[in-house]
């Protein structure tokens, strides 16, 4: 039984948490009973992730490197999940999230208590301006696309892919538009960024890709975000430049590669959904009209789950693609 006030909380030593991360696979540890708190420490990613449940707060993390707030659906109760890079400094990222269990021990909403654990940890969150776990995840997502297109015509996949000019869309092609959505989360959660991401140009017809993606421990098909890269521009050769150029506006610093050598597989099997009047979204158009004064309205951004859709067939234009994402898949 764990603890269940926080005059129990006992902290784990530094040698335990560093025997954690030795360990060949993911661990899972209670911090608290009441409100049940479970630490999952990645040794694999060096990545801590702490459930709990989901208490109608709002936390927003979006300012800071290497955290982020997910959600999840356990057996008994719906969850907040926090994960956090603890690359270098396991123990400072296990205080941090120590430090949020405790503070909810005493009654705090989940916000709160993270908004308390980051005034003593602010450092180890900011420490690093790498690109947050968050945009890693999305540049993996949209570079698995882009080494398959490479790999038919490197010129026109390069020509295809719009998400370092800031376009609306990913990738356009020659009958359709198509944004790149990936998770680390069980279910197909996507973050979406604004009110317009998910609105079809005019005369064009708009598809959702969504990557599920996971740990691969020693898994011999795993893939990270440089090898992607590498990769890509072995593809490009002589068309190398602009990519790079790309990766630049992305917030890539070749200084930085060391940092993104976590390895991955597919969770899941990539899926295609129309987006239209049944995918979940918000849209401009729609908000414009049912919003009073909706032009004052900024920084519009939101997650939806389209676990529950049923995925379209693979679009002509990319039809290896799924034989391509299969031998990328978490082998059981």
């Amino acid at each position: 039984m764990g603890p269940d006030s926080a005059e129990e909380i006992r902290r784990l030593e530094p040698e335990t948490i560093e025997r954690y991360f030795k360990s060949p696979t993911t661990v899972i540890h209670l911090l608290s009973q009441v409100p049940r708190c479970e630490l999952r420490i990645e040794p694999a990613t060096e990545c801590l992730e702490l459930r709990v449940p989901k208490d109608g707060s709002n936390p927003d993390l979006s300012p800071f490197e290497n955290i982020e707030i997910d959600y999840a659906t356990d057996p008994n109760q719906d969850c907040f999940v926090l994960r956090l890079a603890a690359g270098g400094m396991h123990y400072a990222a296990y205080s941090f999230i120590a430090k949020i269990v405790e503070e909810l021990q005493q009654g705090q909403f989940f916000s709160s208590a993270i908004s308390h654990s980051l005034k003593e940890y602010e450092l180890l969150i900011q420490s690093r301006r790498l690109l947050s776990s968050e945009k890693q995840t999305g540049l993996v997502g949209e570079l698995l696309l882009l080494t398959f297109l490479c790999g038919i015509d490197p010129v026109s996949a390069l020509t295809s892919w719009l998400g370092p000019e800031s376009e609306q869309h990913d990738f356009s092609f020659d009958t359709f538009d198509l944004e790149v959505k990936t998770t680390k989360s069980e279910r197909r959660t996507h973050r979406i960024g604004s009110a317009t991401q998910l609105e079809p140009s005019e005369n064009r017809s708009l598809l959702f890709l969504s990557i599920q993606l996971t740990a691969a421990g020693g898994a011999d098909n795993a893939f990270s975000l440089v090898e992607l890269v590498d990769k890509i521009q072995s593809l490009l050769g002589p068309h190398t430049l602009p990519f790079n150029e790309y990766l630049a506006r992305l917030g890539w610093r070749w200084s930085d590669v060391e940092s993104y050598r976590t390895k991955y597989v597919l969770r899941s099997r990539p899926a295609f959904y129309p987006v239209d009047e049944h995918f979940p979204s918000l849209r401009n158009s729609a908000l414009r009209q049912a919003i009073p004064n909706y032009e004052h309205l900024s920084e519009i951004s939101y997650r939806t789950d389209v676990s529950h859709l049923h995925p379209a067939s693979v679009p002509d234009a990319l039809s290896g693609f799924a034989d391509y994402a299969n031998s990328l898949l978490r082998r059981s």
